[in-house]
């Protein structure tokens, strides 16, 4: 280097190096994620220091949304020998059975093999049979449970034990009834993992079509191109029934010239992943299925996605991702570029909502672990774009009192104006009649008059209800008025007055204004 030159930017090389506690990089211990990633050599990049982003394992963007299926069956059994006795033998699992399945929409729908949904019937059949007769009369078991009984010495009783074991055909000292079940067992890290019941809602070809009724919430894959030759693939399955410390068997490979899958790797393949074969996927380095494995007898196929979307077509579904996946697939990207502060937040979420997610908690645990560490580049991330979450963030210290503030002040206006709309109906009515009253005073003033003058008889104001008397006169029929001479020297009778309330033209003989309801106001 030449003398009085400084190097112009500062990389990770140059830093000081730093040992992290194990105990702070990895609180998950021999599971934790940063024990699996493969790490690169530091370098600078856009003049700020910056670390190479680490590989992800292919297995992890996909493996909570893969589930272990189990096929089982409740089992019913009347034995009629001497006396009935019946027997429930709730779920009997099917051991030849079983595979894997992946979740392909947050509906809970599922892909799987054909094969490992198939109950096989007669070894459930004969293993109920032996327990029911052993239960009822003593019979003493085989040494393998699925082989049929023999009674020494009672060919009675063992031609009645072997007419037992014929399927769906009740006999007359025995019947078997047979419901079978598909249980669904997702790989979570919640306290209590839940078995999800399935549905089989279609087989056909080297594809069956599951679904669960309550899901709940839970992570899918995505279905990713065709195979293409001398591309990778990674292999996940289920031999056995997932914990949250336990992790799926996979086989690494390459798709042959032909898209397809060696016979060498379809012998490592069962080595490896055992029942766990049947349904389980083939994923490329993002997790994308490529494939599935349907052995049908000594041969494997490999579904490719397009089959899988024509199998979900004829079963009324489409596959779709939900918000979890988004979320785990950025938190991925940002724990591989060393952004744990950052990945913390999104691996929270996925975490949430996928029903916690064994994967999706384990690497949030790690990053949590190793956010503000000398290991963590988010500061380094938000120095040079110029992002401050500090100041992005929401100050609720300030904007709280100010929401309370405005919630008063519209408090208080609502109150004060009802205590004014209060205040102007009780200076109506202390000061009189209302403006409706007024009109109907006026029209019944007018109507008295025009019929005073045309010498009518008065009628009530409008709206108001009619006397007893004066409902009956207008009731009774029209009659001729009898003459009767009149005496000139008999005063006529008034011809009218006014009410001395509201003023109101009266007809002789009202006991009551028909427009304030004062009774006999007259002046």
């Amino acid at each position: 280097m030449i003398r009085g030159l400084r190097p112009r930017h500062r990389t990770m090389r140059s830093l000081p190096a730093r040992r992290i506690p194990a105990a702070a990089q990895r609180p998950c211990g021999r599971d934790c994620p940063a024990t699996r990633l493969r790490r690169r050599p530091p370098h600078s990049h856009g003049g700020h220091a910056t670390m190479q982003p680490d590989t992800i394992p292919p297995e992890d963007y996909a493996v909570d949304g893969i589930a272990r299926v189990e096929v089982a069956a409740n089992v019913d059994v009347a034995v009629h020998w001497v006396a009935m006795n019946q027997y429930h033998f709730p779920s009997i699992v099917d051991t030849t059975a079983g595979g894997t399945g992946a979740f392909i929409n947050p509906s809970g729908t599922l892909v799987s093999s054909p094969e490992a949904v198939r109950l096989d019937r007669e070894r459930i059949t004969v293993y109920a049979v032996n327990q029911a007769w052993h239960q009822a009369l003593g019979v003493p078991l085989p040494a393998d449970p699925y082989e049929h009984m023999h009674v020494p010495g009672r060919p009675k009783l063992e031609a009645a034990v072997n007419a037992c074991y014929r399927l769906d055909k009740p006999g007359k000292h025995c019947a078997v009834t047979i419901t079978p079940e598909i249980k669904v067992h997702p790989y979570t890290a919640a306290d209590k993992p839940p078995t999800l019941t399935a549905a089989l809602l279609s087989s056909s070809g080297s594809v069956a079509v599951l679904s669960v009724a309550i899901p709940g919430k839970t992570a899918t894959v995505a279905l990713g191109p065709a195979p293409q030759a001398g591309k990778p693939w990674t292999a996940i399955g289920w031999p056995t029934t997932p914990a949250a410390t336990a992790k799926p068997a996979t086989v690494q490979g390459r798709y042959d010239a032909k898209g397809s899958v060696s016979a060498q790797d379809i012998a490592t393949l069962r080595t490896r992943l055992g029942t766990g074969m049947s349904g389980s996927v083939l994923v490329n380095a993002r997790g994308a299925v490529t494939g599935m494995l349907s052995p049908t007898g000594h041969s494997v196929d490999v579904v490719p996605p397009d089959r899988i979307t024509e199998a979900l077509d004829k079963g009324g579904v489409q596959s779709a991702r939900g918000p979890g996946d988004s979320s785990m697939a950025n938190g991925l990207s940002l724990y591989a570029k060393h952004e744990y502060r950052h990945a913390a937040t999104w691996l929270h979420s996925a975490a949430d909502d996928t029903g916690q997610g064994a994967v999706a908690v384990r690497y949030h645990e790690a990053a949590h672990a190793n956010s503000g560490t000398p290991a963590d580049m988010s500061d380094a991330v938000d120095a040079h774009t110029g992002h401050n979450p500090a100041a992005s963030g929401t100050d609720w210290t300030l904007i709280g009192p100010i929401i309370g503030l405005v919630v008063l002040a519209v408090g208080v206006l609502a109150f004060a104006l009802r205590h004014r709309r209060l205040r102007l109906v009780e200076e109506t009515a202390a000061a009189g009649p209302s403006l409706a009253d007024a009109r109907a005073t006026l029209v019944s003033t007018l109507l008295r008059g025009f019929r005073a003058a045309k010498n009518e008889p008065a009628t009530a104001p409008i709206g108001s209800v009619p006397s007893a008397g004066e409902d009956r006169e207008r009731s009774a029929p029209d009659q001729p008025e009898p003459y009767q001479e009149e005496d000139a020297a008999t005063p006529s009778k008034a011809q009218g007055t006014y009410c001395a309330r509201c003023g109101a033209f009266l007809s002789p003989g009202d006991r009551f204004c028909f427009a304030c309801g004062a009774a006999s106001p007259r002046r």
